[in-house]
């Protein structure tokens, strides 16, 4: 027995070096449609194809490229169900739910929600201080389900303060949430 185990060791170590490790599956994520719960109009197809293009751009990166790392194949979604036929018919794996909770425009006055800003002490008018009362502030929240699950599977907020404009500040909110929504499906749970 031990004469055979043997003689089998090397040639397991043949097949095993002859045959490198695989390339992880492509993970495929179903896009809902973007919800927008705050009060700022927003074009939610633009937001949402800036999403998809941040997919593509994780995509590209060298752990993808040299097959370290799982693929993210996104496909679009005409609603926010999770029982949509596009979901089975594509065969995604999860679904990714997102909503624009809120945008606060610095410059506005928000007569029909008045909030008190803060006042920060011995800073200079155009001080790059991240939380800067004269920052626009945006905050998006993003879902992961998994196809066929009713119960959420991932989930977070990204918030970001910076003085670019509503439209390009849920931007960079849609690659950081892409960012985020990769490293949790390319993590194990």
């Amino acid at each position: 027995m031990k004469r055979q185990l043997s003689a089998l060791l090397p040639s397991f170590l043949l097949v095993s070096l002859a045959h490198p490790q695989s390339k992880p599956e492509p993970i495929r994520l179903c896009i809902s449609t973007l919800q927008n719960s705050s009060r700022t109009a927003l074009d939610m197809t633009w937001q949402r194809n800036q999403l998809i293009k941040a997919f593509e751009r994780n995509n590209k990166g060298k752990d993808v490229t040299k097959g370290k790392a799982a693929r993210i194949e996104t496909v679009l979604l005409e609603s926010n169900s999770e029982t949509e036929p596009a979901v089975r018919d594509n065969n995604c794996q999860f679904i990714l739910h997102t909503n624009v909770l809120e945008v606060i425009d610095a410059g506005s006055s928000d007569i029909g929600n008045p909030r008190t800003r803060p006042m920060v002490i011995g800073s200079a008018p155009y001080d790059p201080h991240p939380n800067a009362s004269n920052d626009n502030r945006a905050t998006v929240s993003y879902r992961i389900m998994r196809a066929g699950e009713l119960e959420k599977w991932a989930s977070g907020e990204v918030t970001a303060h910076d003085p670019l404009p509503d439209a390009m500040l849920i931007s960079h909110l849609m690659d950081q949430t892409a960012n985020r929504v990769v490293t949790e499906l390319r993590e194990p749970h």
